[in-house]
Parts: C-alpha cells; sequence; structure tokens
C-alpha cells in the first residue's frame, strides 16, 4: 500500500492535468458526437459578403488562348421568417454588388451603389439578375433546399419567356440563367448540403449531393464531407472531392457571340466551412480547379476556370 499509494495519485494528477490541457485548447473528447446543423431562429438576420475570383483561361481548337480575371462581391441578407421543427423558411435578398472584369486589355467595372446606369456588357448579366429580386428557399433539417419561389423571380422569368421571340437568343438564355434555381442557390444556399443535421464525431465522414455554379456553367454530384475539428466553439467541415460536369448545358461564354454546348468536364472542390455552436455558418470557402469542353457551331475549345468564393457572416440582428 506504502508503494501503490504515491502512484494513484500520480496517475490520478496527470489525468486531471490532461484534462485541463483539453479544456484549454478546446480539444474534442475523443468519441463523443456532435448534432451538426445550421439553426435559423425567426425574426434573426444575417448579413454575409460574398466574394467570388475567377481566372479563366480558354484554349481553342487552333490553339489560341483567351484568358480574363473577374472580382464579383455580393452583399446579402438571409432572414428567418419562420422556424418550426428544424424547417426555416427564409428570405434572400442581394442588395449590392460589385464588379470587376479584364481580359487582354478589356477592363469593365460595375458598383451598384455608385453607378446609375447598368454596363451593356453581357457578362455582367450574369451577376445583375439576382440583384434585388428577393427570393423565399425553405431548408430541411439536413440542409437540404426542398422549395425555392419568389414574386420578382417568377415575374421576370415569365417576362421573358413572354417575350423569347423578341430576344437575342443568347441575352435571353443569359437573363433566363441568371434567374435559375441554380444561379439563386449558388449565392443564396450557403449550407450547400455540407451539414449533416445529423451527430457526428471528429473524423467522421458523410456523402451529400454538390451543386455549384462555376463560371457560369453548372457542376454537379455527390461528395464526401468530413467533421475536421471541434475546437473554440466552432466546427470545422471540410470537403475534398470532384463532380461532374452537368452535360448538354448551354451557356454563354465571354468573348463568343453564340451559344456554347458544354460536352465534358469536371471539378476539384476544396471546401473549408465553420459552424458556430449555436448553429450559426461564419464562414465558407470553396476554391475549385474545373475545366469543360465545349463546342459552338464547329469550333471545340476547352475551358480552364479556377475559382475561390467566401461566404463571411458580416452582422447578425433582429428585425
Amino acid at each position: 500500500m506504502i508503494v501503490r499509494l504515491p502512484l494513484a495519485i500520480a496517475l490520478c494528477i496527470f489525468c486531471t492535468a490532461g484534462a485541463m490541457v483539453a479544456q484549454q485548447t478546446g480539444a474534442a473528447p475523443a468519441g463523443r458526437e456532435y448534432r451538426l446543423q445550421a439553426l435559423y431562429r425567426a425574426g434573426i438576420a444575417q448579413n454575409y459578403e460574398v466574394v467570388e475570383q475567377t481566372t479563366v483561361e480558354r484554349t481553342h481548337s487552333d490553339s489560341s488562348k483567351k484568358t480574363y480575371d473577374r472580382k464579383v462581391t455580393y452583399f446579402m441578407t438571409v432572414r428567418c421568417i419562420e422556424s418550426m421543427d428544424g424547417i426555416s423558411k427564409l428570405v434572400v435578398n442581394i442588395d449590392s454588388l460589385t464588379y470587376k472584369f479584364a481580359s487582354q486589355g478589356t477592363e469593365i467595372s460595375y458598383d451598384s451603389q455608385k453607378d446609375i446606369t447598368v454596363k451593356n456588357f453581357a457578362d455582367l448579366n450574369n451577376y445583375i439578375g439576382p440583384l434585388n429580386r428577393t427570393y423565399e428557399i425553405t431548408v430541411s433539417p439536413y440542409g437540404e433546399v426542398t422549395k425555392l419561389s419568389g414574386e420578382q423571380v417568377d415575374f421576370w422569368r415569365e417576362y421573358l419567356e413572354q417575350n423569347a421571340a423578341d430576344l437575342d437568343s443568347v441575352v435571353y438564355t443569359i437573363w433566363m440563367q441568371s434567374l435559375d434555381r441554380e444561379n439563386l442557390l449558388q449565392y443564396g444556399d450557403i449550407q450547400k448540403r455540407v451539414i449533416p443535421g445529423l451527430r457526428k464525431g471528429v473524423d467522421s465522414t458523410w456523402k451529400h449531393g454538390l451543386t455549384l455554379r462555376i463560371d457560369g456553367v453548372v457542376f454537379d454530384g455527390k461528395t464526401t464531407s468530413r467533421l475536421a475539428s471541434y475546437t473554440g466553439g466552432l466546427y470545422t467541415i471540410i470537403t475534398k472531392d470532384s463532380i461532374p460536369v452537368r452535360k448538354d448545358q448551354d451557356v454563354h461564354i465571354y468573348g463568343i457571340p453564340y451559344l456554347s454546348a458544354v460536352k465534358d468536364g469536371g471539378a476539384v472542390v476544396d471546401n473549408t466551412l465553420l459552424l458556430s455552436s449555436s448553429g450559426t455558418i461564419n464562414e465558407l470557402t470553396t476554391v475549385t480547379k474545373a475545366w469543360f469542353l465545349a463546342t459552338v457551331r464547329a469550333e471545340t475549345f476547352t475551358h480552364r476556370i479556377t475559382s475561390t468564393t467566401q461566404w463571411k457572416l458580416t452582422g447578425q440582428y433582429q428585425w
């Protein structure tokens, strides 16, 4: 007993010290699971700054190249108007936009808060479409958008359809796609199905669908996400995977006066999402390296894209 007692005391002190270190560093206890769910509260609004930076290199069949860079910044408000049993109704409004585009001597800029008239530039129209056209999304407890609606969005889509015969096909496609589901959710749905709404432990993984619109082109498929860590009241969820392009979609590509048809392609995705323990999405950073093969009339070209989009919470208030 005289020998064992000091040993027992030493072990006790060692375990206590270890627990104190874990608390100080915020390390997650081994084997513990956490409910990963974005929580919205009725009457609470969140402001996000969304910054999208894109670099493109296009190579034509004769080996000639076209390059361009674009930076778009949206200021967006997400208001929760109802939340029951984990099902939330959110109203999304993109209230302002800054846009900068550069391509081999061509430079275009636009600031919706300063410029009175929208510049006549086709690529800009891809981003103007959702501006100040409020829409509503319904999100399930598992992060899936089950419904998207909006009177202003519906009005403009119906207007475009009714006047399609009088519009150039490229102009019509640009505006319709800027108001379609994929484009509205690209910016308004911050979860991107990454947050599972289930209990998960650190280093556990789960599969889910992921849809992204990159340089106007839709990529979607199944991906795997992982709870990388829980520290300081923040869950870090990462997604590193690849998704294919949606084939046979018609798209407008800068510098080409006709619609192009996408034939093949894919994107490598590197996501990092920060979710607070209170259920607020603090930040999402999506880095993608994508490519696609497309045809326009008798021409075939390859498009390579590097794009980084970051959603960052800038404020939260009661309305």
